[in-house]
This record gives structure tokens, C-alpha cells and sequence, in this order.
């Protein structure tokens, strides 16, 4: 609500799983200044250090370093000077920002999924069972070769592309293909996981050790798929914008 003198805006409200939240000393905040829907948004800058503002670390199963917060806002006052672009325009700025968002958390998953399959290849060459190695193996074999298969995709393309178009024709081009490259990176960082987990056996659901990197991973996997957009909300908006595109043709 802005004041009566117009003066400074009062904050009430609360969100939940926020990175870094625990560690910042500013917050972008998106909060509503006008009617329903996406044109009553606007966005602030509030400080940690404005009364009212509180910060609660959560304890989340993986990504343990990301200082995930709970914060709420209480009548907190916040000077006009504060408001980022325009007033009922922040929706806009903060859909700006989802397509870099999703792309980082693309890449974070490719490389996460390549660090267990290197892990778990490099076990597998050299561990010994029953007289022979891991690697002698026909279905760990078939294992390392699906997620050696699967890493290999279109992360270049799409990086390649961002690279040499404007933002509004990223925007309008590929926001839909970023949306569903992010559901196979991270179907593909889920599934590299697991696979390596199996090759490590108990060693892979052990902190430290040879297989501290892959339990790690393990771990921290359901925070990359959830980050920057849920697998269902992606697929749907990466349908929607083709189907878009189709109605213009």
C-alpha cells in the first residue's frame, strides 16, 4: 500500500524458498500495487536491515549451501525511491529474467550429470568383483552408456543462439525451446544420479569416500529440477509458445 503522504510504500507478506536468502543484505521483491493479475505488480528494493523484515533459514534435504530462506514482511516501509523500473510494471522485469535463469540451471545439470558419469565410469574401471572389473560388466556398461548418450545434447545450440539474438526475439523464440531443453536437463541430471549411485552401490549413499560426490549430488538434485520452474509448468509453456507460433504461420 503507498502511503497516504506518498512518501513510502508498506510491505506485508511472505515467501518461501529463497536462495541465498539467508546470506542477503537486499531483496528484489515482487508486490502487488494494483489490480489482479500480472499489470498490478510492481517491483521494490527492500533492505535486511527494515523493521519488519525477517529472515528464517530452512533446512532443505540438499544444497545445503544455497542459505534457503523463509522471510516475511511485516508493515514494512519502504521509501518510493526504492521502486525498480515503473509502478504495476514489475511482472514484466521478472519474467526478463527466467530464460538466463532456466538456461544456468541447464547448464548446472549437464555438468552435474557428467561429473557422475565420470565418477561412476572411473569407479566402474577400476572395481573388482567376482574377478572381473565393473566395466566388464554388460548392464553397467549399458548403464554408462545411456547417461554418456543422454548428456550429448542441444545445450550449445540454444547457448549459441542466445549469444547472437536480441533479448525480444530470445524472448520470442526461444523461451519455449529453453523451457523444455530445461526439463531434459534436468530429467537428465535426475536420471545420472541415480545410475551412478547404482554403479557406486553403498559407497554412493555414503558422505565422504570414493562416492561423496555422487551422494552429494544425490542429494541436491531435487533443488535444480524444482529451481526456475517445475517440469509440468515448463512443458506446458514450451507447448503454448509453439502452438503460438503455429497460429501466426
Amino acid at each position: 500500500k503507498l502511503s497516504p503522504d506518498r512518501t513510502h510504500y508498506v510491505v506485508n507478506g511472505e515467501k518461501k524458498w529463497i536462495t541465498n536468502g539467508a546470506f542477503a543484505d537486499y531483496f528484489s521483491v515482487a508486490v502487488r500495487t494494483g489490480p489482479q493479475g500480472m499489470k498490478g505488480i510492481s517491483m521494490l528494493l527492500i533492505e535486511k536491515s527494515m523493521p519488519g523484515v525477517t529472515v528464517r533459514p530452512m533446512k532443505c534435504g540438499g544444497a545445503w549451501s544455497s542459505g534457503t530462506a523463509y522471510i516475511t514482511f511485516e508493515d514494512v516501509q519502504v521509501p518510493v525511491q526504492n521502486l525498480i523500473g515503473n509502478e504495476n510494471e514489475g511482472f514484466k522485469y521478472s519474467m526478463s529474467n527466467f530464460n538466463h535463469e532456466r538456461w544456468s540451471v541447464i547448464c548446472q545439470s549437464v555438468r552435474f550429470a557428467r561429473v557422475c558419469y565420470e565418477e561412476a565410469f572411473k569407479y566402474a574401471c577400476k572395481r573388482k568383483t567376482f574377478g572381473k572389473t565393473l566395466i566388464d560388466q554388460p548392464v553397467i556398461r549399458a548403464k554408462l552408456g545411456t547417461m554418456a548418450r543422454s548428456i550429448e545434447a542441444h545445450l550449445e545450440q540454444i547457448t549459441y543462439q542466445m549469444t547472437i539474438m536480441s533479448y525480444d526475439k530470445i524472448r520470442l523464440r526461444l523461451a519455449g525451446p529453453i523451457a523444455l531443453l530445461k526439463v531434459q536437463a534436468t530429467q537428465l541430471f535426475d536420471l545420472c544420479t541415480r545410475e551412478a549411485t547404482q554403479v557406486f552401490g553403498g559407497l554412493g549413499y555414503t558422505r565422504g569416500g570414493q562416492g561423496e560426490k555422487v551422494e552429494r549430488l544425490y542429494r541436491d538434485v531435487r533443488a535444480i529440477v524444482m529451481g526456475g520452474g517445475s517440469e509440468e509448468i515448463m512443458l506446458d509453456l514450451g507447448m503454448r509458445q509453439a502452438a503460438a507460433k503455429f497460429s501466426k504461420l
